[in-house]
């Protein structure tokens, strides 16, 4: 057992012992190198006994690889991005790429909300058609500490479990909001990552994992967007041009139906407003018949390789970018990256609901408990 800090919670201790070791799956640690304040991360590379292959570090509680097989057994990465600390603490928009983002994923118009009749203003880190914009925790976000760390291990499956105290004021938001994120890899090939929060003053949260996929496998550079995408949605979200939600549309004669397995360029062509405020495929999708349960989010494919994922989730949305914004200038850990060679499967809270009451509160109140789960459950055919 390792514990990267002696304030991590006692009674994960006694989960820890109790627990079942499997000695199919495995977990090592290694030094992931210096921050510039010369703190260690590290990295925690989790496996199971088929040879897939999970690899996450403390800084940013961020997903660094994740090796799965296709039809014919050949395991590749399918997470595309940096896979070096520096480039992680230094860079934009790389800073974000396989982080957990927050305390609010995605954006918050104006850069403020009020709460109980006190208005919050919040570090702005965009400008968007003049007006502030709080995106992903501005620049002081989860991604850019480094989480205290711990191996948790169950029968059939193993992890880390990470936690940070995010304090009251940071980046504008109220409350000591403590904060626990656990990836799990299971023998069945299923990456789960739960959130859990607690607060002393009321506030809001919506944390997300900020991965780019491309199932084909990231060391190719291939064009995700002939890759086959179902969405169980009937809904989705027209934004504005603070790139936060404006209309909830039905999906129907839309780019955005894609209730059939269609590609993800699928009606790219098509005249849409929010194709034009995006600037090519983004989309918010709104996940049908939520209830807060665990359901079955989406469905990518990649044809040439047989891998798929199903995106499981308790959270009400599923965004989508297709990495339209690279263009090769981003050193990834096999070359550059480049426009339209990975996409988001990001489970998440509506953008702006702190200040749109239509959507499901992102709200959190002393004594409650803030949980998330998503699963990205990995086959191949």
């Amino acid at each position: 057992m390792h514990l990267r800090t002696k304030v991590f919670p006692v009674w994960l201790f006694l989960a820890v012992l109790s627990s079942c070791h499997a000695p199919a799956l495995e977990i090592k640690e290694t030094c992931f190198g210096t921050l510039a304040d010369g703190t260690e991360a590290t990295l925690y590379h989790l496996t199971n006994s088929a040879g897939a292959s999970l690899s996450v570090t403390d800084y940013g509680a961020r997903i660094v690889s994740l090796v799965m097989p296709d039809r014919n057994g050949m395991m590749e990465d399918v997470i595309v991005g940096p896979g070096d600390l520096a480039t992680f603490e230094k860079g934009r928009p790389e800073r974000f790429m396989g982080c957990i983002i927050g305390r609010y994923g995605n954006r918050i118009n104006h850069a403020s909300f009020t709460l109980d009749g006190i208005q919050y203003k919040l570090e702005a880190n965009e400008t968007l058609d003049g007006e502030p914009v709080q995106c992903h925790g501005a620049s002081q976000g989860f991604d850019r500490f480094l989480w205290e760390s711990g191996i948790v291990r169950e029968s059939s499956r193993v992890g880390v479990r990470m936690h940070r105290l995010s304090p009251d004021g940071e980046s504008g938001f109220p409350g000591n909001c403590d904060c626990f994120v656990t990836y799990w890899l299971t023998e069945d090939n299923i990456v789960q990552v739960d959130y859990e929060a607690t607060t002393d003053k009321p506030t809001v949260i919506n944390l997300s994992n900020h991965s780019f996929f491309n199932l084909h496998g990231a060391r190719h550079g291939s064009y995700v967007m002939e890759q086959l995408l179902t969405v169980e949605a009937d809904s989705c979200i027209q934004n504005n041009l603070q790139m936060c939600p404006d209309l909830i549309l039905p999906v129907e004669g839309t780019p955005f139906d894609f209730r059939q397995p269609h590609r993800v360029d699928y009606r790219i062509d098509m005249r849409s407003r929010q194709l034009e405020i995006m600037h090519g495929m983004s989309a918010c999708w709104c996940i049908r018949d939520w209830d807060g349960t665990l359901r079955k989010a989406a469905d990518l494919y990649d044809p040439r390789s047989g891998r798929g994922v199903e995106t499981w989730t308790t959270e009400p949305a599923l965004l989508t970018y297709t990495a339209r914004g690279f263009n090769g200038s981003l050193q990834g850990k096999y070359g550059p990256v480049d426009k339209f060679t990975a996409m988001l499967l990001e489970t998440i809270h509506f953008a702006d609901s702190p200040n749109q009451d239509r959507f499901p509160s992102t709200v959190l109140r002393p004594g409650e408990t803030y949980h998330s789960t998503t699963q990205w459950r990995f086959y191949a055919r």
